[in-house]
């Protein structure tokens, strides 16, 4: 019966094969994707073609023509269309078909048959997102995107992202026309790729083309936004937006049309000059001058995300934040600039591309890749650098969110690329006191009290400050590891202390016999598996570099002794170190155990991470060991 069953099969497939040759159509059966392209691969990129045609300084076109075949459900976001539209960026036209393996069509769509829905946060629309995510019930699908943006105005030239992670790439082209005069500039980043080059003494044609590329795995950890990924970018010499025109051929030039949006926006009224100058009059040094603007922007105005006027450029003026008391990043990085300005202290706007593990951008390419803007204080030693869109940022620390990059100042002389501080250990702190009551029986009341500073400030007080109980104690097992407790009360403050006491039945781990088995504090003080360090190629980033200490004491009811402690440790590798002691104090009949962990940078080199993994594994091994204690 098989015998039969896989000619007349392969009979099928070839004559599915042969009609769509014969037709002088495309064919996307699944089956001709070479077996090379599949190793790997959740998705594969059969063929794309961009076309980018820059027509003069603030017009141009984007025009795509990808067919993808998603080989299961793993991949299954690449059958979510999504494209932002506003007044410099329009989406003119969408066709979309969907193929099943054979390569037949079965469904279609168009713009029209997409979901269109306005963006910002309420108080302004700042544009819309026209999306549609594709259904489908089998696997593999392919999918053909056609689809053609209008600028009215070009800050940003889209770069030619060649391939993600997890997928092959049959063959892609991108292909880029624009006027001589203007011309542009481009950088390949983690593939060998050059341009063909063609002039007709108009315009200059640059075409990119990439295939048999095989997939490759992301490893987890390493720096975020593609950064990583095979891609060239692509910037203007000369752009306009809203009719504010600039040159982008170096940081300085670009820092000089940034400054031109925003010159004419640092007014404040006479009242509120003066109000600002009666805030500082009892300030003995600058430094407590800035900070006590700092903390009064922190006490009286709102962060909203905002992308009106100049294509989320231009910042609101200082008398409107003053007036509304809200503002996005830029709005509110102008206002605190104002208000500096007001009380003689020179500053500057700062911009910066913000997220986890973002690489700083480079010196030698000038290209629009900000989302962020920030103030920065110039000093004699070290500049003071303020988040203005946190309530609760200790003040002058910018966090993991914008250190370790650089950042362009805005200055009377144009943009000046500048490093943001490194993070510290010393400034990312956390160190937690408990008290653990034991009755005989293994139950018992715990007292918990939390003193954190920096990123860890932040996570609680966003995480533990008045939220709903179930969500304080998700937080506390799952993110914290504690032990889930049967109840617990929490108390905090707006410097980021914490005060918890739980209830629980049974703290121990297990029993046997007489002997109960307790783990050597309520949490762990790390508790993340690192990923595999076998043939890693990329850089490692933790969050930030910390230190964590724990000091806990197990008081024991009378009728509990000590049967064994394990042994005390001392772990060090080149970027950190983990103690831990153990001591029994009979008198007293009590067990105290102090752990401290420090990780002193948070980018660690491929090369390196394989001992960093193996320090984290032992860390987290050391939580196994088990305190015994005994019933008399």
């Amino acid at each position: 019966m098989n015998k039969l069953i896989r000619p007349t099969l392969f009979t099928f497939l070839a004559l599915v094969i042969c009609t769509a040759v014969n037709a002088q159509t495309p064919n996307y059966a699944t089956v001709l994707i070479p077996e090379a392209l599949k190793k790997n691969a959740h998705v594969v990129k059969r063929n794309e073609t961009i076309e980018f045609e820059v027509k003069n300084i603030n017009k141009a076109y984007y025009k795509v023509s990808s067919v993808v075949t998603v080989l299961d459900e793993t991949a299954k976001n690449e059958l979510f269309f999504y494209e932002f539209s506003d007044k410099f960026h329009s989406l003119e036209s969408v066709k979309i078909e969907v193929f099943d393996a054979l390569g037949i069509s079965q469904k279609k769509y168009n713009k029209s048959d997409l979901t269109k829905q306005a963006t910002g946060e309420g108080l302004v629309p700042d544009g819309n997102v026209y999306f549609l995510n594709i259904p489908v019930t089998y696997f593999p699908v392919t999918v053909k995107f056609e689809y053609e943006i209008k600028y009215n105005g070009i800050l940003n030239y889209p770069g030619f992202n060649i391939q993600s992670p997890d997928e092959s790439v049959e063959k892609t082209t991108f292909i880029a026309t624009v006027p001589i005069e203007l011309d542009l500039r481009f950088k390949p980043k983690n593939i060998n790729i050059n341009p063909s080059v063609t002039n007709d003494n108009k315009v200059k044609t640059y075409t990119w083309t990439a295939e048999k590329l095989p997939a490759f795995t992301y490893e987890a950890g390493s720096a975020i936004s593609g950064s990583n990924y095979p891609q060239v970018l692509i910037a203007p010499n000369k752009f306009e937006l809203d009719g504010y025109e600039g040159d982008m051929s170096s940081w300085q030039n670009f820092g000089k049309w940034y400054a031109s949006l925003a010159k004419e926006s640092l007014n404040l009224s006479d009242e509120s000059k003066q109000y600002l100058k009666n805030l500082v009059k009892d300030a003995n040094t600058e430094k407590e001058k800035i900070k006590i603007i700092y903390q009064y922007l922190q006490n009286n105005f709102r962060y909203v995300s905002i992308q009106l006027g100049i294509g989320g450029f231009k910042p609101f003026e200082a008398n409107f934040v003053d007036k509304k008391k809200y503002g996005d990043c830029k709005a509110l990085s102008n206002y605190t600039q104002a208000c500096l300005a007001a009380i003689g202290i020179k500053s500057y706007q700062a911009l910066i591309n913000a997220s986890y593990n973002q690489e700083p951008v480079d010196p030698n390419f000038s290209i629009n890749r900000f989302n962020h803007v920030i103030v920065c204080v110039p000093q004699p030693k070290d500049s003071i650098w303020l988040e203005c869109t946190s309530p609760t940022n200790d003040f002058a620390v910018l966090g993991s969110f914008t250190e370790n990059r650089n950042a362009l100042l805005i200055t009377e002389n144009g943009g000046q690329l500048v490093a943001t501080p490194k993070s510290k250990a010393e400034e990312n702190t956390y160190t937690s006191n408990t008290i653990i009551e034991l009755n005989a029986d293994g139950s018992g009341k715990a007292t918990t009290k939390l003193f954190t500073t920096g990123e860890y400030k932040q996570k609680v007080i966003n995480y533990l400050n008045n939220q709903k109980k179930d969500d304080q104690k998700r937080y506390l097992v799952e993110r914290l590891g504690f032990i889930t407790p049967d109840d617990f009360s929490i108390v905090t403050n707006k410097q980021g202390d914490v005060t918890i006491v739980s209830e629980n039945e049974k703290f121990y781990e297990f029993s046997a016999g007489k002997k109960l088995f307790f783990n050597p504090r309520l949490y762990k003080i790390w508790s993340n598996a690192l990923p595999k360090a076998e043939n890693r190629t990329q850089d490692f980033y933790f969050e930030h570099p910390f230190i964590k200490t724990d000091t806990t004491v197990y008081k024991l009811a009378p009728q509990l002794t000590i049967e064994t402690l394990p042994k005390n440790k001392v772990l060090n590798f080149e970027f950190g170190s983990y103690t831990l002691t153990y001591q029994y104090l009979e008198k007293e009949n009590k067990v105290i155990t102090i752990a401290k962990l420090k990780l002193s940078q948070h980018k660690i080199d491929a090369a390196k991470f394989a001992g960093t993994k193996s320090f984290f594994d032992e860390v987290l091994a050391e939580y196994n060991e088990k305190i015994v204690l005994k019933k008399l």
